[in-house]
């Protein structure tokens, strides 16, 4: 992956609508990918099962294992295992060997993917250039028959430099991401990138990508660079995450990519682990981020110690969606643990795997807890890492509801909701939560949903085909409209209504019945990532037994819709 070895979108994209969409609110790769992320390589030419049992787990959310690349005809794997993914001492890894990271990784909660190309290629190794152009659908299919019976949860692309720069230049770079895409649903595909000419993934490919890991590091090393120069500094990083927001990465899907590892000079260890600048060096060491002094012709050793691994990580959980590491092995113990300190600076990190998801910051972001069904009690919240007055966002599966309370003990002011909210401030909640109540909804509340296309009047809209299946409606500009007739309401009372979104930008839509003579607040469309990065906002409205003309009017275009539900409460 490395060199070391120890255009805003002005289109508008389409309205979808789809009976088979996602399911709300399921804690699938995607609503996965937009939690904040700690990400670790594991490398074939370490021991594999012994860095797994060294390795805590419970700190990250998803592990690389790098890497493995296809034979000269395309082959992956066989029935031993991967045909070019080679360990320490030459021979390859064993399926055995994958299997046993992939089963202690998935008890931790922990995502596991295949890292493929890298840095250097292996003698193994075929001719991606030419797979890609000549044989790109029986490659796909046999990464796919690999991830699939290793059990694995996606793959991770790295290819780099020149040989990126080959395939994209031939037009076969993003068709091939495209294609994983398509032929594996519902895993995760990722990529790491450079942020320099010549080494980053063209732009076309980001919409295929669950989130993209920066590789911010190696402004100098042994062959490279301007003498004197930090191999990694915290200007590289603020610099190269200003780069591809530029560029178009969602923050959602930006990784920012810190060093386990340094460049020594003039005498010095070329290529050394943190692990062992702590080791010869002191635990002193751990606290700077260089050995000697960074000059032309100097005898120093580059690298990022706890301070700067702390400040990078602030800046990705701020600027981006979390952390990657190259690579796990170089990790020292203890006190001195860069992963205790990137998973500490991030705050707690979890795997979602309750009904609600609880986040500290709007958009998901901060730290996180996950609840199952049941009442918790301020002290309960605490004991989850949930501190009084202090949640924003949140993620609820179908079929389940939460109410929350503003005071403790379940009283004060509170909130419903039955679908995720990614900032409780439109609702005037922000901040509020002292207790909380989890149950399912009641299997005998009523509900229907309006696919966004059945429109029987609109304005300035069209259909056409879109991500999440079925026909679409697109085109949504400020003062666009939408109506749909013989919307039957059954019963007077509260209703929840679900529009389901996706926007760059954001902007504001407003519902109403009967041509404005019942209009409902505006509700706040927050800007998803991309077109077609789906997610649900709602609002609770009182609206009386009857049929209705329902309308919905962009205030504020440049969003998409998915459908509409009512929900009765």
């Amino acid at each position: 992956m490395l060199f070391n070895t120890v255009t805003t979108l002005t289109r508008k994209s389409l309205v979808c609508s789809a009976l088979g969409a996602l399911t709300l609110g399921l804690y699938s790769e995607v609503s996965l990918a937009q939690t904040n992320k700690l990400v670790g390589y594991i490398p074939s030419y370490t021991n594999m099962t012994a860095l797994a049992d060294r390795t805590d787990f419970t700190k990250l959310t998803h592990v690389n294992l790098a890497f493995i690349n296809p034979t000269a005809n395309g082959a992956i794997g066989n029935d031993v295992g991967p045909m070019c993914m080679g360990g320490p001492s030459g021979a390859n890894v064993s399926k055995g060997d994958i299997a046993y990271v992939v089963n202690k990784a998935h008890a931790a909660g922990v995502k596991v993917l295949v890292s493929m190309a890298g840095g250097g290629l292996p003698a193994c190794a075929g001719d991606w250039k030419t797979l890609l152009r000549d044989s790109r659908t029986g490659l796909v299919n046999n990464i796919v028959s690999f991830v699939n019976s290793s059990n694995l949860d996606g793959v991770d692309i790295d290819i780099e430099g020149e040989l990126l720069t080959a395939i994209d230049n031939a037009g076969n770079y993003t068709p091939f991401i495209q294609a994983l895409r398509n032929a594996l649903p519902g895993k995760l595909i990722t990529a790491a990138t450079a942020s320099y000419n010549g080494g980053m993934i063209p732009t076309s490919s980001i919409q295929y990508f669950d989130f993209v890991n920066i590789m911010s590091y190696d402004a100098i090393g042994p062959s490279w660079g301007v003498a004197g120069s930090e191999h990694s500094s915290y200007s590289m990083a603020q610099s190269d995450i200003t780069l591809w927001l530029n560029r178009g990465l969602p923050k959602s899907k930006l990784v920012l990519g810190v060093p386990f590892y340094g460049y020594g000079f003039a005498g010095m260890p070329g290529s050394i682990s943190f692990n062992d600048i702590v080791n010869q060096y002191g635990a002193a060491a751990a606290q700077n981020d260089v050995i000697g002094t960074r000059c032309a012709g100097c005898a120093y050793i580059t690298y990022n110690g706890i301070p700067t691994i702390r400040s990078k990580t602030q800046l990705a959980i701020q600027q981006g969606s979390g952390v990657m590491i190259w690579e796990l092995s170089q990790d020292a113990s203890g006190a001195n643990s860069l992963l205790s300190t990137i998973r500490t600076a991030m705050g707690t990190v979890v795997n979602p795997t309750g009904v609600v998801s609880l986040f500290q910051h709007c958009s998901y972001g901060g730290y996180s807890a996950s609840l199952n069904e049941g009442s918790y009690t301020l002290a309960q919240l605490n004991a989850l890492g949930i501190a009084n007055d202090d949640i924003s966002s949140l993620k609820v599966q179908a079929g389940y509801k939460i109410t929350m309370y503003n005071d403790y003990n379940f009283t004060g002011t509170s909130i419903v909701k039955t679908a995720d909210d990614t900032c409780l401030v439109d609702d005037g909640y922000n901040d509020m939560i002292s207790s909380v109540v989890i149950a399912k909804v009641s299997t005998g509340s009523w509900s229907t949903q309006i696919e966004a296309e059945n429109f029987a009047n609109q304005s300035g809209v069209q259909t056409e085909a879109c991500t999440e299946g079925g026909s679409n409606v697109g085109w949504i500009d400020t003062a666009d409209w939408m109506a749909y007739t013989n919307v039957t309401i059954p019963t007077t009372g509260s209703y929840r209504i679900d529009y389901r979104i996706a926007s760059v930008s954001g902007g504001t839509l407003a519902a109403n019945l009967n041509t404005n003579a019942i209009q409902f607040p505006a509700v706040a469309v927050t800007a998803t990532g991309g077109w077609q990065n789906w997610q649900t906002v709602s609002q609770t409205v009182t609206i009386n037994a009857g049929t209705y003309t329902f309308g919905v009017y962009a205030s504020v275009g440049g969003w998409n819709i998915n459908w509409i539900k009512f929900t009765k409460l």
